[in-house]
């Protein structure tokens, strides 16, 4: 409607009010008024008149509502209503004021307001608005996509934490289970071995006590009988009787009774003495210590680890949540805990893996993903042995045979990375750097044969130490 509006504002404004018609009545003149503004002309009046052309009615009768210009002049209202018409001029919008950033109508653009302002058809400055917001919509969808990309992220990280979370849960409580057992187990072990000592020296207690009771009764009944061949007076019948009363006294009396030891009968020391130590160093037949535990947050999307963290091996890609630390590059994993100081060592099993690597990375280096600028290692690769370090190209090792097993050996502090072949005890290779950097296991492999970090034997103390420190 506001596009098409061409009625001339003066036509629809009562003569009377100088306003929009409100509830237009038509006089026999064809003159319009506003009903109450024709009543209160001719209450003033006291005669029936039109206010224009003076025309007095013939009839006294109300006269007829306009209903086509009521109907023009609601139409026009909505318009001006709706933000399109000037309301000071009652003048469509055909400008646009670039200075107060408006729209205007022609009478505005003359006014002292805008006078001097620069102007612009409505047309041409919505166009140009429509192309800034064109703009920002495709700028703000572009964020929104990134940020949806980002929230899905987000969502996957949280359930990959609340998996993680469930999976270690459940294999923390395994591993307390057995340990419970084994607890449980020992103290039904020792609460036996303590009943059945208790029983076996109770057993020889009371046969000591039957044999007892037994020789006191004899010689009890013994006492009584003398006792009462003593109170007979009569000396005849007494001494008829003598030969009988000695009997018992011509008899050896049992031994004096053994003086019985004091203190507890128990040997409580052998229960109780460094208890917790002795079930703790039992415990170590059943708990294995290995040295280096794999990051599962660092493992590239094709490499597998064991639930234990310690076995690797290459295998379908998996979809793994983005983190800073994941190795991709390399279809490798880095050990959870790195060194910046000390002297640390691990065996690897090789067996029949036919591509593998191992050795250590800098930290930087895996932050940055320049991988070969802070990797120190030994390659075995196309039935041969290379060895490679930033400092130095990658050269070929002269090794006659398969290694089965490798020891990785680190002195961070003399500055030596050294491999080992434990079984045989001959050195493979040694690097020489003076490190700086805090240092993590690397194993590389691309084939399914899994390598797997060995378990140490926690015999003496500095194995135990070790062990404990790492914990």
């Amino acid at each position: 409607m506001a596009s098409t509006w061409s009625a001339p504002t003066e036509e629809l404004s009562c003569p009377v009010c100088q306003d929009i018609f409100k509830d237009p009545v038509l006089l026999p003149c064809s003159h319009s008024f506003c009903s109450a503004c024709v009543q209160s002309w001719w209450t003033t009046k006291r005669r029936l008149e039109c206010p224009v052309c003076k025309t007095v009615s013939p009839t006294e009768v109300p006269p007829p509502r306009n209903l086509v210009l009521k109907n023009l002049c609601e139409a026009f209202l909505l318009e001006v209503d709706s933000g399109v018409f000037c309301r000071l001029h009652a003048e469509k919008f055909k400008l646009y004021c670039l200075d107060h950033q408006t729209p205007i109508c022609v009478v505005c653009r003359d006014s002292s307001q805008h006078k001097n302002h620069s102007c612009v058809p409505v047309d041409e400055a919505a166009e140009s608005h429509r192309k800034d917001l064109r703009e920002y919509l495709k700028t703000i969808r572009e964020k929104v996509e990134l940020s949806d990309e980002e929230k899905l992220e987000w969502q996957k990280t949280d359930e990959e934490i609340k998996s993680q979370a469930q999976d270690t849960e459940k294999k923390i409580r395994e591993e307390f289970k057995v340990l419970q057992q084994f607890l449980l187990t020992e103290e039904e072990v020792r609460i036996a071995a303590l009943k059945e000592e208790v029983m076996h020296k109770r057993n020889i207690i009371k046969e000591k006590i039957a044999v007892l009771t037994s020789e006191v009764n004899a010689m009890r009944s013994t006492i009584q009988t003398i006792d009462a061949g003593l109170r007979d007076v009569d000396d005849t019948s007494f001494l008829l009787k003598v030969d009988a009363l000695k009997r018992p006294a011509r008899l050896p009396l049992p031994d004096d009774p053994e003086q019985v030891t004091a203190g507890p009968p128990i040997d409580v020391a052998k229960y109780l003495g460094n208890l917790s130590f002795t079930v703790w160093c039992k415990m170590k037949e059943i708990v294995s210590y290995t040295p280096v535990i794999l990051n599962l947050n660092t493992a590239h999307p094709e490499i597998h680890l064991s639930e234990g963290l310690t076995n690797v091996r290459c295998g379908p890609k998996q979809t793994l949540v983005a983190t800073p630390e994941r190795m991709e590059q390399h279809r490798s994993v880095l050990g959870s805990e790195g060194f910046t100081s000390g002297s640390h060592s691990w065996d690897v099993e090789t067996g029949d893996n036919h591509v593998w690597a191992l050795g250590v990375m800098a930290q930087d280096a895996q932050r940055m993903g320049d991988n070969r600028s802070g990797l120190w290692m030994v390659r075995f690769c196309n039935g041969k042995y290379t060895a490679f370090s930033p400092s130095r190209p990658e050269s070929v090792l002269p090794l006659k045979h398969r290694l089965q097993r490798v020891r990785v050996h680190l002195d961070w502090d003399g500055g030596e990375l050294s491999f080992l072949d434990p079984d045989t005890n001959v050195a493979i290779h040694a690097f020489t750097h003076t490190f700086t950097e805090r240092l993590f296991p690397y194993i590389n492999t691309w084939s399914d044969r899994p390598l797997k970090i060995l378990p140490v034997k926690l015999s003496g103390p500095y194995m135990l130490t070790e062990a404990l420190r790492t914990l």
